[in-house]
């Protein structure tokens, strides 16, 4: 019987702080996914970080920023680099 390790993802600031924490996925990635991976982490830090006034347009960028990373690229990246079978995102 092979166990899965499986990653649950449940939203943008939990994906973000995974990531904060482990830093050599940035650093070990190529350049689109580098690029996408830190827009990503940029857009989620100013959500959290910036002007409550811009809360709005800061939370909608975030998601979109989410969802672009959710494709086949990144996810494999991801996957290596945190060793594990699959990445769900709810």
């Amino acid at each position: 019987m092979q166990i899965d390790k499986i990653i649950i993802i449940d939203s943008p600031v939990h994906l973000w702080r995974i990531l904060r924490t482990k830093e050599e996925i940035l650093d070990q990635s190529k350049d689109d996914v580098f690029f996408s991976l830190n827009l990503f982490m940029d857009s989620v830090n100013i959500y959290i970080n910036g002007c409550k006034c811009d809360e709005e347009e800061n939370y909608a960028d975030m998601i979109n920023q989410y969802i672009l990373i959710q494709n086949e690229n990144i996810i494999s990246h991801l996957i290596n680099c945190l060793e594990c079978d699959r990445i769900e995102f709810n």
